[in-house]
């Protein structure tokens, strides 16, 4: 998948996500108007009863249509100027809210018409035992100048219901979006990986062309009948063959081990050893390959000639790379200090340079496989993109941590973080 199919993609998908959020918004909107309104006719309904009754109770008639005002969603108030009994209104506004739609404690209050005040005001608890309201005697306001409110102060502005049914909704609603973006995440780093082997497979072409067309060359040579009175040149021609035969070899053996790592087949032998040892053996097989560029490398000991207990192999493989990487990323005369250290927690091994630096952008992704920093110098140095992603895994490997420390044109300083736990 290229790059602009999945910028459609996410397009696409961003706007369907942006229309189910406004549908999801819209929704729970309109259900909390049709909720507030079903409660609402409800409530205006039971409160008209009460009123005609009440009415049918003094005068035998109904006298008002609609007496009832609603003042907010949780007051209503019944405009009637009657005589009002408080137990006759106790009792019907108690049968018709104790129902399963109301089902909620509210309050009613009677007030006098003629001079607005309230005279009574009294509580109704849905669940309150029927017995304890029998036995209250409540006053009765004998003069036709009375009306009532009902408050319902504890009703919910959406119900339990509806909250369960939005609840559910915007959780599969972002369980979609986090497994889209889990798709997403996936996709880049399969073209991303894509994007990495392919330029894995151009730098193997390249790195085995130069050896590959030396071997043909020094075979046409040897091919020569001249070639035998000339045992300087046949000499010379035969061992380009070999130290070319012996660079195809490693770079072969380098892939294998790599794949054999990917597939989780490492095994670890370990051995215990001294590591400034093995450390001042490196240095000094390192200090042969560094003549060819006049460079020095320089080793300092701070951890009091430390055992380790590691796989002496990889562990030595690991160095090396790092001392391979800090010469083939220098552009000056090569200068690499290696360090070890120690203190009560940890082992340090550090392998410091002068070579051109690694941007901050970078730091991170250099431990990838087949990745390699698509700016400056590194487009003329040879590689695969493996070296760095081996030494992380073989630290994986061993519980160790690797940490890098860089600035452009001024070095870099990788250092193995060797547990003092883990080495026991």
């Amino acid at each position: 998948m290229n790059v602009k199919t999945v910028r459609w993609l996410i397009l696409f998908a961003a706007i369907g996500f942006i229309g189910i959020v406004f549908s999801q918004v819209f929704w729970i909107r309109k259900g909390l108007l049709i909720n507030q309104s079903n409660f609402e006719d409800a409530v205006i309904l039971s409160l008209e009863v009460v009123a005609e009754k009440i009415e049918l109770t003094n005068w035998g008639t109904r006298k008002s249509l609609h007496p009832v005002e609603r003042i907010s969603p949780r007051s209503y108030i019944v405009n009637i100027t009657e005589r009002i009994d408080a137990n006759l209104l106790h009792e019907l506004l108690n049968e018709s809210f104790a129902n399963p739609f109301h089902n909620i404690d509210f309050s009613y209050e009677i007030y006098s018409t003629v001079t607005n005040e309230l005279v009574f005001a009294d509580t109704v608890y849905i669940n309150e035992s029927v017995v304890e309201d029998e036995l209250r005697t409540l006053p009765v306001f004998e003069k036709p100048e009375y009306c009532f409110k009902v408050n319902f102060p504890q009703k919910p502005v959406v119900s339990s219901i509806m909250i369960s049914v939005w609840v559910i909704a915007i959780l599969i609603l972002m369980a979609t979006i986090l497994f889209f973006g889990y798709s997403l995440n996936v996709i880049f780093k399969q073209a991303r990986l894509s994007e990495f082997q392919k330029n894995f497979i151009n730098n193997l072409a390249h790195e085995f062309k130069t050896p590959i067309s030396t071997i043909s060359i020094s075979a046409e040579v040897l091919n020569e009948s001249s070639i035998v009175s000339e045992p300087e040149r046949l000499k010379n021609y035969t061992s380009f063959i070999k130290k070319e035969n012996e660079r195809l070899k490693h770079q072969v053996t380098k892939i294998l081990q790599l794949a054999k790592l990917e597939s989780d087949e490492i095994i670890l032998s370990k051995s215990e050893f001294n590591i400034n040892e093995v450390i001042d053996q490196l240095a000094n097989a390192f200090r042969v390959k560094l003549k060819e560029n006049d460079g020095s490398i320089q080793t300092f000991y701070h951890s009091n000639g430390a055992m380790l207990k590691a796989d002496k192999v990889h562990f030595e493989n690991v160095i090396n790379t790092l001392l391979d990487n800090a010469v083939k990323y220098t552009e000056k005369t090569p200068s690499i200090d290696l360090i070890t250290d120690s203190d009560y927690e940890n082992i340090y091994v550090s392998v410091k340079d002068n070579g051109i630096g690694i941007e901050k952008e970078y730091q991170e992704k250099i431990f990838e496989k087949f990745f390699r920093i698509p700016t400056g110098n590194v487009h003329n140095v040879k590689g695969f993109g493996l070296g760095l992603n081996y030494v992380k895994m073989i630290a994986k490997a061993h519980k160790w941590q690797v940490h890098v420390y860089s600035e452009t044109s001024k070095g870099s300083t990788f250092t193995l973080v060797i547990p003092i736990k883990n080495n026991k």
